[in-house]
């Protein structure tokens, strides 16, 4: 019997009509949107800009430091839980035996949940942005700021590979407290908000998000709070993603 491929056109709709719907249908569940975009914003507010209010007065490029940290925070949210708690939620339901059975390209599904987190991401971090501007509190240069967002937005995707692994693993019920395992100690340990004791200093290399932080920081010339070179943090993330994702795919591959 002859094959017929798909003409590469109607593969790139297939990727994008599939990225298209899980936008669509994770902006219509209030349950993820709201956390996602909405309350990122009075969490910097209320710790970035009026708890750290006499910190930034001592050191105006605290506030910036702050700032940077913040969005990390704003990037990892979607792309950990929106990610990881949908695909196991997802997986419970059969809906990924469902979606073999369908005429679409096998990576299509993976890549749109990851395409979601960094649109989520790019929502998010811009809404952390007009905050931070309107505060009053930032001396970045404008240059600075777009150095800086584009790496944030781009940074969702290491993440987002994460809870791919996570998704693939646990169940739907089991999730949420599998991603927050990660989520919460990796916002502490990776010293984005507040100065680390000396013996846990040496431990944020292992981080994602200290890496994040560090690769945006140190692109956008903010040589303060920069303390490894940008390029290694950038590696670091790279193989994150490679790593996660892969082992997630190989996941899928054999479990489903």
């Amino acid at each position: 019997m002859e094959t017929t491929l798909m003409p590469t056109g109607r593969i790139l709709q297939a990727y994008a009509t599939e990225a298209r719907y899980e936008t669509l249908r994770m902006l219509r569940s209030p349950g993820a949107a709201i956390p996602f975009l909405l309350l990122p914003v009075p969490i910097y507010l209320f710790f970035g800009v009026m708890l750290a209010a006499p910190a930034t007065v001592k050191n105006p490029a605290v506030a910036n430091y702050l700032f940077s940290g913040f969005l990390v925070f704003s990037v990892m949210t979607p792309a950990l839980f929106g990610v990881g708690c949908t695909l196991a939620v997802e997986r419970d339901a059969g809906f990924l035996k469902l979606k073999r059975a369908l005429p679409a390209p096998g990576g299509a599904y993976l890549l749109a949940k990851m395409l979601t987190a960094v649109a989520f991401a790019a929502l998010a971090t811009l809404s952390v942005l007009a905050a931070g501007l309107l505060a009053g509190k930032l001396t970045l240069s404008a240059v600075q700021l777009a150095v800086i967002m584009a790496i944030m937005i781009l940074g969702a995707i290491p993440f987002a590979a994460i809870g791919l692994l996570v998704g693939t693993y646990a169940s739907g019920s089991a999730a949420p407290a599998f991603v927050n395992i990660v989520f919460l100690p990796m916002l502490y340990l990776s010293g984005l908000f507040i100065p680390l004791p000396k013996s846990l200093e040496k431990f944020t290399v292992i981080w994602p998000a200290f890496h994040l932080n560090q690769t945006a920081l140190g692109a956008a010339g903010v040589t303060e709070f920069s303390f490894i070179p940008p390029l290694m943090s950038a590696a670091a993330l790279v193989g994150v993603t490679v790593l996660f994702a892969g082992l997630a795919v190989r996941r899928l591959a054999r479990v489903g």
